[in-house]
């Protein structure tokens, strides 16, 4: 498998990583969360999936614990309001293991099970609509589900490092596979590589835009990533874009950068 993604955000944030011991307070540092998997956006609000449990960045040293579940967050992805999640139960958690694929309606507060309990860690999650892709690290394979993680259907033997779903065509997704750009037409089950000279690092789709990072690059496409422009440079090389219909988040370094104008320009949070 080549899930690069949880990879790279250990490195991003290993300053922080060291403490096993879950931050229950409103406000806690961001040093008391171990292992940060993942980094979505919640409107303009950044969550975290991280080995203790669901998280909300406030910055760079204070983070908000919003599920009082005990798990380790190894997938995530946002769906309107409604978090779907995946990993392993955590000290005290009734969740079985792994916990396969998860839903909260209220924000993390409480978790129902959907599918592939005790079967299914999902280190990679992607979903828009109907669809869900997930990398699941037990089989090593991609699965996908076109009705909400009711039932699944493999896709083979994962080798992309992050997906990006078409908000608007049915069965239609982007991969990245070392750093090369692949469309498929029919949910993986047949790609094509986009010709193209950029090196992407990670990729989001939404009804908004399609974004890409490349080198210090944040790039935007208009015709389905197969061509590109710049739509931000950084000083450094961007790790991991996440993105909302509100606003777009870029990790640089051990650094969350937001922007609430549509990239125009980005704050450090």
């Amino acid at each position: 498998m080549k899930i690069f993604i949880t990879a790279l955000i250990l490195t991003l944030f290993s300053q922080t990583v060291f403490s096993q011991t879950p931050a229950m307070a409103s406000g806690e540092s961001i040093g008391s969360v171990s292992h940060i998997h993942s980094v979505r956006l919640l409107e303009d609000k950044i969550l975290l999936g991280t080995h203790s449990g669901l998280y909300q960045y406030i910055d760079a040293k204070t983070v908000k614990r919003i599920s009082p579940e005990n798990f380790d967050v190894m997938g995530l992805s946002i769906l309107g309001n409604n978090l779907y999640a995946s990993g392993h139960p955590g000290p005290g958690s009734k969740l079985p293991e792994p916990v396969g694929l998860l839903l909260s309606t209220n924000l993390g507060k409480s978790w129902k099970k959907v599918s592939l309990q005790g079967k299914v860690d999902f280190h990679l999650l992607e979903s828009t609509n109907q669809e869900i892709y997930g990398a699941d690290s037990q089989s090593g394979n991609v699965l996908y589900s076109n009705d909400l993680g009711a039932n699944w259907s493999s896709r083979g033997a994962n080798s992309y490092s992050d997906l990006a779903i078409s908000p608007s065509t049915k069965g239609r997704v982007l991969g990245l596979r070392d750093g090369k750009l692949y469309l498929s037409k029919n949910s993986l089950q047949t790609t094509k590589q986009i010709k193209t000279s950029e090196i992407f690092n990670s990729i989001e789709w939404n009804s908004q835009r399609l974004i890409a990072s490349s080198g210090k690059k944040i790039l935007i496409s208009a015709d389905e990533g197969k061509t590109w422009k710049a739509l931000f440079t950084f000083s450094d090389s961007v790790g991991l874009i996440t993105q909302s219909k509100k606003a777009i988040a870029a990790v640089i370094g051990s650094e969350i950068y937001l922007s609430r104008d549509a990239g125009k320009t980005f704050a450090r949070v």
